[in-house]
């Protein structure tokens, strides 16, 4: 493979990483933003059935609206939601373009990139590749490990799955792995 097709294939990854975690960042953000308005609502509701006193519920309240005006989850989704289908764009009108032009406009996409969940950036790299059919299956080297339990808490309450293949031989070694863990803090 010469340079062009590397750097092609670089730039490739790059903006559908780009794109997905740009995806799974809107989608969290939303998410967020929507769970707060729930709690808003049970603890207006609260309130008036008589269920809880009014100093309870004003100050779950007061602590709700309090991160919604620090974390601005609905900005940041709908910014993220932006910048995502730019990146989209990018990457459906790969061929179209020159890779220098290609370079240009991802360098301008990345300036107004949100990088703020990092538990979402190992998932995107594996939705990415996955994307590009690097999988095991296909010949491509392995990924390192499977998702952590935050990776996966965080990807089941945006509503995403990756789907990306891990081996029966990382899996097993996985597997003994927790098992020499779980054999060496018990003491019996």
């Amino acid at each position: 493979m010469d340079n062009q097709e590397q750097t092609a294939q670089h730039l490739k990854f790059s903006i559908a990483y780009s794109m997905y975690y740009e995806k799974f960042m809107y989608k969290f953000y939303g998410r967020l933003d929507k769970l707060a308005a729930l709690i808003l609502m049970l603890a207006a509701i609260c309130t008036v059935a008589g269920l809880c006193s009014a100093i309870m519920s004003g100050l779950i309240i007061t602590v709700v609206v309090f991160f919604q005006l620090t974390i601005k989850a609905g900005v940041k989704s709908q910014s993220a939601k932006a910048v995502y289908q730019e990146y989209k764009s990018l990457y459906l009108h790969f061929d179209d373009y020159d890779i220098e032009e290609i370079k240009g406009k991802f360098s301008e996409l990345n300036l107004k990139d949100t990088d703020e969940v990092d538990a979402l950036a190992y998932p995107a790299r594996l939705a990415a590749l996955e994307m590009l059919g690097m999988t095991p299956a296909n010949g491509y080297a392995e990924v390192t490990r499977n998702l952590s339990v935050k990776e996966q808490l965080i990807l089941f309450f945006i509503g995403e799955r990756i789907e990306y293949e891990f081996s029966e031989m990382l899996r097993g070694q996985i597997i003994s792995a927790s098992l020499d863990m779980v054999k060496d803090s018990n003491p019996n």
